[in-house]
Formats: structure tokens, C-alpha cells, sequence
């Protein structure tokens, strides 16, 4: 039976959906393509129509991960009442305590932070690309008139933290909550100074 383009395209954003998921929870190398297959509702033959190797769904489906909650952010923090207000919606979704413990949710660039070092060109490029877009993001949310160059290097601190704290709290909040709660909570203060100077 001939699939339609719509259908091909539903097809591909299951994959990339189930893929983005799983990668998210498990990791790209604890998870296998059939994974992915049982979990979209498809066969292999449906995935390599749409898809090279696990290296090309990897890449993809960080840039589509990233990309679905990237953009809600960027809208949210699009929306509020000047540069301080985007800032803040930025800390508020990135230190989520909901995200946290959640490893579905959130950003794949905390995910995947280490991971993605042992991948392939793809999923690196993939990686890469995402944190310029997130930092861009947040360079335009910094308050003031500083040079570029000063913004940028801001930007990408913030987005270093972000993703920094977010691990550290995943790894110790099964061990110790309460610190694991105070890292996303020191870490957000001290961003919020940072960002007001």
C-alpha cells in the first residue's frame, strides 16, 4: 500500500517525536532503532524510508527536540514586558523543579550534554547549533547596551549554567533533594545579578 506525503511526513514525526523522547530518558546509546519503532507505532522500513542510520534520527531528532521546546520558550519569553521579563521566563523554564525531575522534559542539551561527545559529526552539529540558537535567544533577552562581544559572552555563561545546574540537580536529587532544590535556586540568583549588571 503506497503511503501519501502526508502520511510519510506523519510517519517521520512520530519517529522524530518517539526518538526525541527516548533519547531524552535513556540516552542515544541505551536505546535501539526497534525502540524507537515499537514506541511510534512503525516498522524499520517506515524509519530508514525517512532516515540514513541511528546517527541521522539521533541528529534530527535532537534538532526537532530542541526546536518543540525551544520555540515554546522563545515565545513565552517573547511575550512578557521587556528584556528582564524574557530573561526570567528563560530561568523559570530551564531551573524548572518539573523539568528536573522529569527527564522527558526539558532541553536536550542537558539530556545529552556528555552523551553527545561519544555520537557522530550529525548529532554534534545538531548540538552545536542548538546551543547557538538558545544563546542567541537569551542574548537578546540581557538587559542593557553592552557591546556584543560582552553579550554573547554573557549569553553563552547563562546557557553554560543552565544546563549545568540542571544536571548537577538531576544527578544528586535522588540522593539529596533539598540540594539538589538549593543548586537551581543558587543558580538562578546568582544568573539574575549577573544578568542585571
Amino acid at each position: 500500500m503506497k503511503v501519501t506525503k502526508e502520511q510519510a511526513q506523519q510517519n517521520k514525526l512520530a519517529l522524530l517525536e518517539a526518538a526525541g523522547q527516548l533519547f531524552k530518558q535513556h540516552g542515544i546509546d541505551g536505546v535501539g532503532v526497534a525502540d524507537v519503532c515499537r514506541q511510534a507505532g512503525l516498522t524499520h522500513g517506515a524509519l530508514y524510508k525517512h532516515f540514513t542510520d541511528k546517527q541521522d534520527l539521533a541528529a534530527q531528532a535532537f534538532a526537532h527536540a530542541f526546536e518543540a521546546g525551544h520555540g515554546r520558550v522563545a515565545r513565552a519569553a517573547g511575550g512578557g514586558a521587556g528584556r528582564q521579563r524574557s530573561l526570567a521566563t528563560y530561568l523559570d523554564r530551564y531551573l524548572s523543579l518539573n523539568v528536573r525531575d522529569d527527564m522527558a522534559k526539558g532541553c536536550p542539551l542537558v539530556s545529552t550534554a556528555c552523551e553527545t561527545a561519544r555520537q557522530g559529526e550529525a548529532v554534534s552539529r545538531s548540538y552545536a547549533d542548538a546551543f547557538a540558537e538558545l544563546r542567541a535567544g537569551v542574548e537578546a533577552s540581557l538587559p542593557g547596551d553592552a557591546p556584543q562581544a560582552e553579550r554573547q559572552a554573557l549569553a553563552s555563561t547563562v546557557v553554560a549554567a543552565l544546563v549545568g545546574a540542571m544536571a548537577i540537580s538531576r544527578g544528586m536529587a535522588k540522593a539529596d533533594r533539598a540540594e539538589a532544590d538549593a543548586v537551581l535556586a543558587q543558580v538562578r540568583g546568582v544568573l539574575e545579578s549577573l544578568a542585571a549588571r
